[in-house]
């Protein structure tokens, strides 16, 4: 086939792309610095809508950071990770359809990458998978297909090819000339290279000649497509389908294939990891100084007891209105919204469910001068006698109580990332706490807005089958300070 134009060679394109830059840089770098504001813009607006509903996104990185990522933390992650997708294909758009077409100015070129956005996206995913399905087939057509496939969104926005037509329209236009292709290419990113190494100004003339290579990239383009040696053929789309779809599929499968053979043995791959590096992993543990030395409560619990599988179960519930703990003039501590309660396999299993981010209490903590605060407190009678017992602290008036649960919340002074909440047993003894000692880690979970507890019968002294009287404070109420009503549960 008889070519209308001849192949260019490197010096004719850096003119062409010379001669384009200095005509039509400034509008191109005024898309990519018009788009970049619209994308801080934006991101901002998201951090507000975090600090508004979550109290900050340093409270969702801390709530990740101990394990407590919630249903209100993914959504906020998914929309920031949607919301950035989609303004870097818009800013992509806008800046290749600036380059391409002279007629363009900066606002025009974002209605129009706005446009054409999606198209813009399906392409990319099209390449994307065709090239991972080659990297499946022993790397090298992978290799192949980055080169060959790389202008087709350029065939999209510059000859209206959509979906796999412009995908082709690429490929056969690289036909042939693969290798001097290639050439081009990796000149252009050595120059690219040696732009970023440039001490100081290095990033700043990259980015200020960032027009420059696009232009380069759309002169190799049009020469190529103007010295096609075939056409582009109208059937052959099912093997390209079928490449597109191993590149999806395989990593999917691999995916679920690792967590179908990795997951059941995490668990002890994580314990012979921390054997081998004596490193600890996080753990609710209460303050050294106040650990109990009891000989009678073991310090860990066998590891048969860890897993509690739940049957039949007698419970109990408190429900409290939203609002009522004081805020100190710094942001919600822990405000109670649901207390449950059931006995199931000789273990009472204690539900709190919160109406704020564990991670805001956190940060309201953080800035108060003292960094531990009791914030709940759970009291049982175990022989429903209110003679025999002790008086639930000074201040309260209802007595005949002998166990208790103490929640702690610790967070050091400006470091809410370091925020924790320690769990204590005791028992009272003449109007005194007598520590137990802490409840053992494995019984206790904090989640976003959940604090769960698993508290053995054994570590309570108590048996199934008996009957013990049971309530709760918050310290921190405004209103209603007190004692919730007392509820009888059977173990």
């Amino acid at each position: 086939m008889q070519m209308s134009e001849q192949v260019k060679g490197v010096g004719e394109l850096f003119g062409e792309a010379w001669t384009a830059y200095k005509e039509r840089g400034v509008t191109v770098l005024g898309v990519l610095i018009v788009s970049s504001l619209v994308t801080v813009v934006c991101a901002f607006a998201v951090v507000t809508a975090a600090t508004v509903a979550l109290g900050g996104l340093d409270q969702v990185m801390a709530g990740m950071k101990q394990g407590q990522v919630g249903v209100e933390s993914i959504v906020l992650i998914c929309i920031f990770i949607l919301l950035f997708v989609l303004l870097a294909l818009w800013s992509q758009c806008a800046v290749l359809a600036a380059a391409l077409d002279d007629s363009l100015g900066i606002v025009a070129s974002m209605r129009v990458g706005w446009q054409k956005m999606w198209g813009f996206g399906w392409i990319l995913f099209l390449v994307s998978a065709i090239v991972a399905g080659g990297f499946f087939l022993l790397v090298v057509p992978g290799i192949f297909f980055s080169v060959s496939l790389l202008f087709a969104v350029y065939f999209y926005l510059d000859n209206d090819l959509a979906g796999m037509d412009a995908v082709l329209a690429s490929h056969y236009a690289v036909k042939g000339r693969w290798w001097s292709t290639l050439g081009k290419l990796f000149l252009l990113w050595l120059m690219a290279v040696a732009l970023e190494l440039i001490p100081v100004v290095g990033q700043f003339l990259y980015f200020i000649f960032l027009p420059f290579f696009l232009f380069f990239l759309i002169s190799l383009y049009r020469n190529l497509r103007a010295t096609a040696l075939q056409p582009i053929p109208l059937g052959n789309r099912l093997g390209w389908s079928l490449l597109a779809a191993l590149g999806i599929v395989l990593p999917v499968l691999g995916l679920v294939g690792a967590v179908v053979t990795v997951g059941p043995q995490l668990p002890s791959m994580l314990e012979k990891w921390r054997q081998a590096t004596g490193v600890n992993l996080p753990q609710a543990q209460l303050p050294e100084q106040t650990r109990g030395t009891d000989p009678a409560i073991p310090n860990r619990i066998p590891a048969q007891q860890q897993r509690l599988p739940v049957h039949r179960e007698n419970s109990l519930q408190w429900n409290d209105p939203v609002g009522d703990v004081a805020d100190f003039g710094v942001g919600r501590w822990l405000d109670i919204e649901r207390v449950r309660v059931r006995a199931a396999d000789k273990t009472l299993l204690v539900d709190l469910d919160l109406h704020y981010p564990m991670t805001a209490a956190y940060n309201a903590a953080s800035t108060t001068a003292r960094s531990l605060h009791r914030v709940v407190v759970f009291y049982m009678d175990t022989d429903l006698k209110r003679g025999t017992g002790n008086v639930a602290g000074l201040d309260l008036v209802r007595g005949g109580y002998d166990l208790g649960v103490d929640i702690t919340l610790e967070a050091p002074r400006n470091r809410p990332l370091e925020g924790n909440i320690h769990i204590g047993l005791f028992r009272i003894e003449d109007g005194m706490r007598v520590f137990i000692g802490p409840l053992p880690d494995q019984y206790v979970r904090i989640g976003a807005k959940n604090i769960s507890l698993r508290i053995p019968y054994g570590l309570l002294g108590v048996h199934a089958g008996q009957k013990i009287r049971m309530s709760f404070v918050e310290i921190a109420q405004k209103q209603g300070s007190g004692l919730a009503k007392d509820k009888i549960i059977t173990l």
